[in-house]
């Protein structure tokens, strides 16, 4: 019985010196934690996805622009470079303005995918809405969105990541993710960002464009030799390629710069256009009289329209760069409801079907407006 005492005193006096030794230990040398490994919470984001061994292929939306393209293939590219087994894909094909790019800047194109099979992995870029995904994206799994736009369809919480920034372009969020990775931006891939960002911020000019828009165009073309008066040559003759619409019939540049949305119970279709100072009248008549046709071959119950007036440049010194400025714009809608809609985010009609805009706004501003309005 007394032995057995000692060793629970023993063994109660080591506990106690343990203790005190601890406390000791913790006051006089306190712990400072690390800082954080920079980008170490996505790439330990990353490794938690539900990869499956599988290729994952990444897309932006249908009639893809410029940045839709470009973010698709840059993602990739990112992916690939952090370990992952990633292709970019294109779900229809593409506007002149980004066949112009990939000629001008060098870089192929990604190859077209007009649907997956259930459960194949995606990620998806400049976009967030089903009706904007690739065909069959209803039953396959997202494994992360990275957008510029308001949160769309798709819900977040169905996505393991979300990268999404209000910024003039996807791919200025796309040169942000390279630099925090502390990867290399080669001149390809310089390449490919800059026409990305020149394109969806009309080389900085747009409403839309964000300091660190104007941050990466900058770096990216002192990277790549590109002074800033190409810089605007190249910007115009991207703009000329996105709004020539020779030889195609008036459905066909209806669509040219095209999305489609289900907004609540309505099937929306929203464009963009462009036309030259002196035929807008002729211009919105002929769209109004197609917004039938465009309706019926996209299944859409409502369609609205921007359509831009390029006037000539006022500024003589600025006119050899830029001959044109957009001036006047005008707001088309078609469809049963549509008016009150359109006339509760912009105003009252100018006609019947136009309404007149004071203000330069892009599709990506007015379609939250119109969300509102219609849910």
């Amino acid at each position: 019985m007394i032995k057995r005492i000692y060793i629970w005193q023993f063994a109660t006096a080591l506990l106690l010196g343990a203790l005190m030794f601890s406390s000791c230990s913790r006051k006089d040398t306190p712990v400072t934690p690390k800082p954080p490994v920079p980008g170490a919470t996505f790439r330990d984001t990353l490794s938690r996805l539900n990869w499956n061994n599988d290729t994952c292929f990444v897309f932006g939306h249908k009639t893809p622009d410029v940045d839709a393209v470009t973010s698709a293939l840059l993602y990739a590219r990112l992916m690939n470079k952090m370990g992952y087994n990633c292709k970019a894909k294109v779900p229809s094909p593409m506007n002149r303005e980004t066949m112009f790019a990939s000629r001008h800047f060098g870089f192929d194109v990604p190859e077209q995918m007009s649907s997956v099979a259930p459960l194949t992995r995606l990620i998806l870029t400049d976009h967030g809405d089903y009706s904007l995904c690739v065909d069959g994206a209803r039953e396959a799994v997202f494994l992360q969105k990275i957008d510029h736009h308001v949160e769309g369809d798709i819900p977040d919480a169905d996505c393991g990541y979300v990268r999404r920034e209000m910024v003039g372009s996807t791919c200025t969020i796309i040169y942000k993710m390279f630099r925090e990775q502390g990867m290399t931006i080669d001149d390809e891939t310089a390449r490919i960002m800059l026409s990305g960002i020149i394109s969806d911020t009309r080389n900085l000019t747009k409403s839309i464009t964000k300091p660190i828009d104007i941050e990466a165009c900058n770096t990216l073309s002192a990277q790549l030799g590109i002074p800033s008066d190409s810089a605007a040559w190249i910007s115009l003759q991207m703009e000329e390629a996105a709004y020539d619409y020779s030889g195609m019939a008036d459905s066909t540049i209806f669509l040219t710069d095209y999305k489609d949305y289900d907004i609540g119970s309505h099937k929306v279709g929203f464009g963009c256009m462009a036309c030259v100072e002196g035929e807008i009248d002729g211009f919105i008549d002929r769209m109004l009289t197609v917004a039938p046709e465009v309706m019926k071959l996209r299944g859409r119950d409502m369609l609205f329209t921007t359509i831009e007036e390029r006037v000539p440049n006022p500024v003589p010194d600025a006119a050899r760069l830029k001959p044109y400025v957009f001036g006047s714009l005008y707001f088309l809608y078609f469809g049963e409801g549509t008016k009150a809609a359109a006339e509760t985010v912009l105003g009252s009609s100018l006609r019947d079907g136009v309404i007149f805009v004071s203000e330069q706004l892009s599709r990506k501003q007015i379609v939250p407006k119109l969300t509102e309005v219609l849910k």
